[in-house]
């Protein structure tokens, strides 16, 4: 059990979640409860980039320049253990921020609602991969999530079902997908081929505590996931096999983490915090993809 030292980039955030990192020390988080995407740069400033409504949930960063967010339509954690929810909530969607501009890419996804977007990544054949979480806010009522693909003409496919809340997701330097089942404490991974899409999904790695959230692979193939409620990241290497676990200030709920400038980034959403690991990591190349 390790305990880097991490230093605060910034507070104030309104449960930030699904950081991307931009370059030069600049990160975007959404704020789900603050309904925007949100500029951090190296020194901590803060500029809102766009205002979202719903409830923003994860980001990806599009070739174009663009952050395309998962917006779950309105619901959030909170301290008290119950759920936040937007004064004006909306059906779950992805939407594009480019100049200050929100534009909706893909609404009325598949299968019966509530739609929950929750966190995305662009896959090697362009397309934008999207796990919906479907009714999270009711898991003693739990139905199956579903993982979602949207080409760049924003045709939307359902490529999987995935019992037990899936979460975070990351294509691999091996080609293949990975997706958090946060109510396992499993991370799965698909085969991937452009040929044939996703083959039927396998264990990855169990958990030893915590509930797996966001996640992001290292250039050296490791996996980093963040444990969320377990107060804990945990990294992985490409079999599968548990190389470090990373503590984090109990209550803090890491939720989801990126790679940049060897930095790991770290969304603390309990504690309104993006947090940096120096862990001198370098992050592996993202696949590009824009949706039009």
């Amino acid at each position: 059990m390790t305990s880097p030292g991490f230093r605060v980039v910034t507070g104030g955030l309104g449960f930030p979640e699904g950081p991307s990192h931009l370059g030069d020390g600049a990160v975007a988080v959404v704020e789900m409860q603050g309904q925007v995407v949100t500029r951090v740069a190296a020194d901590g400033g803060k500029t809102v980039l766009a205002r979202l409504g719903g409830g923003p949930n994860g980001s990806a960063l599009g070739a174009d320049g663009a952050i395309y967010v998962a917006d779950n339509g309105g619901l959030s954690a909170t301290r008290s253990g119950g759920y936040w929810h937007a004064p004006e909530p909306v059906d779950g969607r992805v939407q594009k921020v480019l100049d200050g501009q929100v534009t909706v890419v893909a609404t009325g996804l598949p299968g019966p609602p509530p739609h929950r977007p929750n966190d995305l990544c662009f896959g090697p054949d362009g397309r934008l991969y999207v796990t919906d979480s479907h009714n999270w806010e009711d898991l003693r009522g739990l139905k199956p999530g579903r993982i979602c693909a949207i080409s760049p003409d924003r045709t939307i496919t359902q490529v999987a079902e995935v019992p037990a809340m899936p979460n975070g997701i990351a294509f691999g330097p091996d080609g293949r997908l990975y997706v958090a089942q946060s109510m396992t404490r499993k991370i799965l991974v698909f085969d991937w081929s452009a040929g044939t899409g996703l083959g039927d999904p396998r264990v990855f790695a169990k958990l030893p505590a915590g509930s797996p959230d966001g996640m992001c692979f290292d250039a050296g193939g490791d996996l980093y996931v963040c444990g969320s409620v377990g107060h804990v990241i945990f990294v992985y290497d490409a079999v599968g096999a548990l190389k470090r676990t990373i503590e984090v200030p109990t209550g803090a709920q890491p939720t989801n983490c990126c790679i940049g400038d060897g930095q790991l980034y770290v969304t603390f959403s309990m504690t309104g915090e993006l947090v940096a690991y120096d862990l001198q990591v370098t992050a592996l190349p993202l696949h590009e993809g824009v949706i039009t």
